[in-house]
């Protein structure tokens, strides 16, 4: 079996080397650029909440270091994506922005050219508006939950989880981000809960499961929101029917590496008896994205 690509290496963090100033007492490792240590104490408690609560859920302990950094700190770091996505590393390091991805703008801008004129004023609403499209919703708001979301996707590298497809491995980390909001931040469930219903107004056409291809990462931030947000909606069923216990049985299940049927109906199936129903109901419609996209193409 190869290295676990996302467990620290058991060399201390170069402090001196690396220009960043330490923040005491979490249960991890945190590093900010200077000047940046309030935006880091922000992440860095939503991270904790994640962190115990996962870890309480799964039984699992999961190694990592959060940087939280400036643009110009950024590319310092492995080969990262552009400023402000939140990425995990190679040496165990989870890298977040001190400030938002500007590819947010760009999503508001998308989200106010394609919804109903009312689905984007209750959006507006609940949200603010964005400094940048006035127009659109400000998302800077919902960047700062996302991180519970690279959490899971960690937690389940580091156990040897093994999903059948990517996509299913999106849809467990979204299962876990709300699991973590609606115990620790329900005003923040409530900001991605209007999210995944706005996006229901776009329709399923709208969905490009190609999105999620490259866990979730794409030239086109719209598409791969979309593409979550879609994922999400049997995910707040799941969670809405019987909390996480489905979301810590789909876990065992991943970890234990139960072999997977090839089919998708089939897959579905074991999904649906095994974890929840709705998310058995996901493999479904995914593939009927996928089979609309094959003959767009």
């Amino acid at each position: 079996m190869p290295a676990n690509p996302f467990v620290p290496t058991a060399a201390p963090f170069a402090w001196r080397a690396s220009g960043l100033e330490p923040l005491p007492w979490f249960p991890f490792t945190v590093a900010a650029s200077r000047g940046h240590a309030a935006a880091a104490e922000r992440v860095a408690r939503r991270a904790e909440r994640a962190y115990w609560h996962l870890r309480r859920l799964f039984g699992f302990t999961p190694r990592f270091r959060l940087l939280v950094l400036d643009a110009a700190d950024w590319p310092r770091f492995d080969d990262p994506p552009a400023y402000g996505i939140a990425h995990f590393t190679t040496g165990g390091h989870l890298i977040v922005g001190a400030t938002p991805a500007h590819a947010w703008h760009d999503v508001s801008r998308c989200f106010a050219a394609h919804l109903p004129a009312a689905v984007l004023r209750d959006l507006v609403r609940v949200h603010g508006r964005d400094r940048v499209h006035a127009a659109g919703p400000d998302l800077s708001g919902v960047a700062d939950t996302l991180i519970a979301h690279e959490i899971a996707h960690v937690i389940a590298e580091q156990a040897g989880a093994v999903f059948p497809r990517r996509w299913l491995a999106e849809a467990f980390a979204n299962y876990a981000l709300i699991a973590v909001l609606a115990e620790t931040d329900p005003a923040g469930m409530h900001r991605v809960g209007t999210l995944a219903e706005a996006a229901r107004a776009l329709d399923d056409t709208a969905v490009d499961p190609g999105a999620l291809a490259a866990g979730g990462a794409t030239a086109d931030p719209f598409a791969s929101v979309v593409a979550q947000l879609a994922l999400s909606r049997g995910v707040y069923e799941a969670y809405a029917d019987a909390q996480a216990a489905p979301l810590a049985r789909w876990f065992a299940l991943a970890r234990a590496g139960t072999p997977a049927p090839d089919a998708d109906h089939e897959l579905g199936r074991m999904l649906a008896r095994d974890v929840h129903p709705a998310l058995g109901g996901l493999v479904t419609r995914f593939s009927t994205w996928q089979d609309r996209m094959a003959r767009a193409a």
